[in-house]
């Protein structure tokens, strides 16, 4: 056999490595595990970390919240404290169950996800320092970090961020005394990845702080049986999953699982599955009439205007359809977008109508034009006052996008389409 018969062989053991197939077993693997964590640490809410997570855990185990720590933000030398992505709603949580379980998973060559070691470490000790500062009382602010990921030199470099977030934390206009008004203990983050041999459960009942257990699904070892194991198979799930979700894996999943022809069987259950997004997921912004969800109905009970944002519809009289791609061609969409959307809606924001804004999944494309109304039509709190651009800020920008993602836990607007709804007000992108 000569090199080139050698690189064709290998590269077809690499395709077939990232097969769906392959990818579905993988994560039905690891699966398998976070349902063994759960078992063992029954008393604590298992909530998945936006995107990825979301494969892992069964539905039947899930909480009916989720998380977004992005990995992006404990990137080495570009440590960041989101306060888009502050993830307040997680506090009643943690004040009802004492703690919870984090599932998410990372690709080949990494015990754990930089979500885990570093994002999550920095929410942690940035609230238990801001909580500290507002109590004037002893309080846990250390950084924790996990000690075979990340040195001592890079968690003392980290460290000194902490008190710059958490006084960015405390001017932000997040209610910090009224979030954390049921904590009794530090929040802390622990870590459990497919290495540890969990026999004896952990118990913290007693521990000076309130654990955030993070569950690292994948495996760095070849858990195959019968299939290639893929480690994050779940991850970039855009880019393999085709119109298959979550929740149409977990529904499906026997029928998935149990014939390697794949695609034809996620073709035929998204066919048999057409409304599987549902209807639910609705929230209203801080105390606005303004919504934002997930719902496509061309008429929506309670509310006396929809914009729905996705697939091209028949628009009415009450019900505006913006033709939107949730990728980047939907960019240029956008910016088309906004101002039919601000057009439309501004008599019903004088008429203190209730708005429904929503997309296929209630996190991107909604959110983005939701972001747009509130900044042209709500002074800062909440009450309708018509904007004019000489009037609007990047902070006012900032302060809207605050009150959706502190109101609806699942808003997770990408990047690019916020530059749109800053560049149709500004005329420059968001830093």
């Amino acid at each position: 056999m000569d090199n080139n018969d050698i690189y064709l062989v290998s590269e077809k053991l690499r395709q077939e490595s990232r097969s769906m197939y392959n990818r579905l077993r993988s994560i039905d693997a690891d699966a398998q595990f976070v349902t063994h964590v759960s078992e063992m640490l029954s008393e604590y809410p298992v909530i998945a970390n936006e995107r990825c997570g979301v494969w892992y855990v069964d539905p039947q185990l899930a909480h009916s919240d989720t998380v977004y720590f992005k990995s992006t933000d404990g990137h080495t030398n570009n440590w960041k404290f989101s306060l888009r992505r502050a993830n307040t709603h997680i506090f009643p949580i943690l004040a009802q169950y004492n703690g919870c379980i984090l599932v998410d998973s990372t690709r080949k060559g990494k015990r754990m996800p930089d979500s885990f070691s570093r994002t999550i470490p920095i929410w942690c000790a940035v609230w238990n320092t801001a909580v500290k500062i507002l109590r004037n009382t002893e309080w846990d602010c250390k950084l924790y970090t996990p000690p075979r990921v990340v040195s001592e030199s890079e968690n003392s470099h980290m460290s000194k961020l902490v008190p710059v977030f958490a006084d960015m934390l405390l001017k932000s206009g997040i209610d910090v005394r009224e979030l954390t008004k049921e904590m009794k203990k530090p929040v802390r983050p622990i870590w459990i990845t497919r290495d540890h041999r969990l026999t004896i459960p952990p118990d913290f009942t007693d521990a000076e702080f309130c654990p955030i257990v993070c569950v690292s699904a994948s495996s760095t070892q070849d858990c195959s049986d019968g299939f290639m194991y893929v480690q994050g198979a779940a991850d970039d799930h855009e880019l393999w999953a085709g119109k298959l979700t979550p929740q149409l894996f977990w529904k499906y999943k026997e029928q998935l699982l149990g014939n390697k022809n794949t695609m034809e069987i996620v073709d035929q259950v998204v066919n048999i599955d057409q409304d599987v997004q549902g209807s639910g997921g609705v929230s209203f912004i801080r105390n606005t009439n303004v919504a934002v969800g997930r719902q496509m109905a061309t008429s929506v009970p309670g509310f006396d205007a929809v914009i729905s944002c996705g697939e091209r519809m028949d628009s009415s009289e009450k019900h505006l359809c913006l033709s939107i791609h949730d990728s980047k061609k939907g960019q240029t969409e956008m910016a088309t977008a906004i101002p039919l959307a601000l057009q439309f809606v501004e008599p019903f924001m004088r008429n203190d109508s209730r708005i429904l804004v929503c997309c296929a999944q209630g996190t991107n494309l909604s959110v983005s034009i939701a972001l747009a109304i509130l900044t042209k039509y709500t002074d800062d709190n909440g009450q309708f006052q018509v904007n004019e651009r000489n009037m609007i800020t990047k902070q006012m920008i900032q302060n809207r996008l605050l009150w959706i993602t502190t109101s609806h836990a699942k808003a997770n607007p990408q990047r690019a389409m916020l530059k749109q709804v800053n560049r149709h007000f500004m005329d420059y992108a968001i830093n």
